[in-house]
């Protein structure tokens, strides 16, 4: 099943008994039981150091469990092939790729062989002058909203987003969550772990916000404020 087609049920991430860290070392977070449903805007807020990195990775199946599952759909990740993980999950990761020698238009063309949808998005997020810049060159900022761009043309029923503004000027800040809204709007679903959430105040395509704590994962109201979201974490 191509995302496109999946983009018209609803689709769920399962974290079950959940525990995430790296070899060696204490686990970051542990014994998570939690699920995020539904399309929309997925928030996971917390402090320096929390875990929300580790947490999302984990979700995106691009780090192995400590213990515990995490399931998309009622399949445990581990399981699922990573052609078949590609189709289901995009992921957009908080430093952009460095080492690449690719044009931005040769990164795009992977995903996306219609110039014209290509040419589209560049241009929403300000990049059309960029088309045969090499990736490498490009400043952190520039390079982060290409990778955005190519997250969104890969057509998944999942964009995971760990701290994606980290790079951006205010006017990137609003243009992505303005394009992120427009894929809820498509029957997209988005979670994005981020410092920078005042903007999603109020927006009507927040489905939930997960604050990362002492005590493990805490269901904020979506429809709260940006200080009571700051209050919990």
């Amino acid at each position: 099943m191509n995302g496109s087609n999946q983009h018209t049920a609803d689709q769920v991430i399962q974290a079950s008994d959940l525990s995430v860290g790296y070899h060696g070392h204490l686990n970051v977070l542990s014994n998570l039981s939690y699920e995020w449903k539904g399309r929309g805007i997925h928030l996971i807020i917390g402090e320096n150091g929390s875990g929300k990195s580790t947490l999302i990775r984990t979700l995106a199946g691009l780090q192995s469990p400590m213990a515990g599952l995490v399931k998309w759909n009622g399949e445990d990740v581990a399981l699922i092939s990573s052609p078949r993980r590609v189709s289901n999950m995009a992921f957009v990761q908080s430093i952009p790729p460095r080492q690449s020698e690719l044009t931005v238009s040769e990164a795009l063309a992977l995903h996306e062989p219609n110039q014209n949808k290509v040419d589209d998005l560049l241009d929403a997020f300000n990049l059309g002058e960029m088309h045969m810049k090499s990736l490498c060159d490009l400043s952190d900022g520039l390079a982060q909203r290409v990778m955005l761009v190519r997250a969104i043309l890969q057509d998944t029923p999942w964009i995971l987003l760990d701290e994606p503004t980290a790079f951006f000027d205010v006017k990137s800040r609003q243009v992505m969550w303005s394009q992120l809204s427009a894929l809820v709007a498509k029957g997209r679903h988005v979670m994005v772990s981020s410092h920078d959430y005042h903007l999603l105040e109020g927006n009507p395509d927040l489905m939930s916000v997960t604050a990362i704590g002492a005590d493990g994962l805490e269901a904020l109201d979506p429809a709260g404020s940006f200080e009571s979201w700051n209050a919990s974490i």
